[in-house]
């Protein structure tokens, strides 16, 4: 996946309302990061996981298409993932006042129903319930500090 310039980047976690009918303001640095795809909003879908929304521009559906075609026709896992990550995406196109509208069974997925949490991944967006995400968002860090600890000591073997 190409990586996006830090303007077009998705950085930050953002807290939006979801109204009665499913409709939820996507954060304003994450309308400009997209500007340039020709769908008018972002593409999303049930993360394999966990009980969150993966979103993102086209280049996210580019970097599924790529990932899936280092695998030979008619492997099963290719079919799957054919499946999951083509089959399962959904386009979100953005209203005048920059809302979606996320399906029912996304939010389902997600555990959404009052208020979304958008967290930027840089290429790509996670949509999460916001009331659930502090303790994700705690143990993520705790991972984080694990993760930067590797990266600090690549020959460590993944200790802490």
């Amino acid at each position: 996946m190409k990586l996006r310039s830090p303007e077009t980047s998705f950085l930050g976690s953002h807290i939006n309302k979801i109204d009665l009918k499913g409709r939820v303001a996507a954060p304003a640095d994450f309308r400009r990061a997209l500007e340039g795809d020709p769908i008018r909003g972002f593409y999303c879908l049930p993360s394999l996981r966990g009980p969150f929304l993966e979103c993102g521009g086209g280049d996210l559906i580019s970097f599924f298409k790529e990932m899936i075609s280092e695998l030979p026709p008619f492997d099963e896992d290719r079919e799957v993932l054919e499946a999951h990550l083509l089959g399962e995406v959904r386009s979100l196109a953005f209203d005048t006042e920059g809302r979606v509208v996320i399906p029912e069974s996304l939010r389902v997925h997600a555990n959404l129903s009052e208020r979304a949490l958008f967290q930027g991944r840089g290429e790509t967006f996670w949509i999460l319930n916001a009331e659930g995400a502090a303790e994700r968002l705690a143990s993520g860090r705790e991972r984080a500090k694990a993760a930067l600890q590797r990266l600090r000591n690549p020959n460590s073997g993944g200790a802490a």
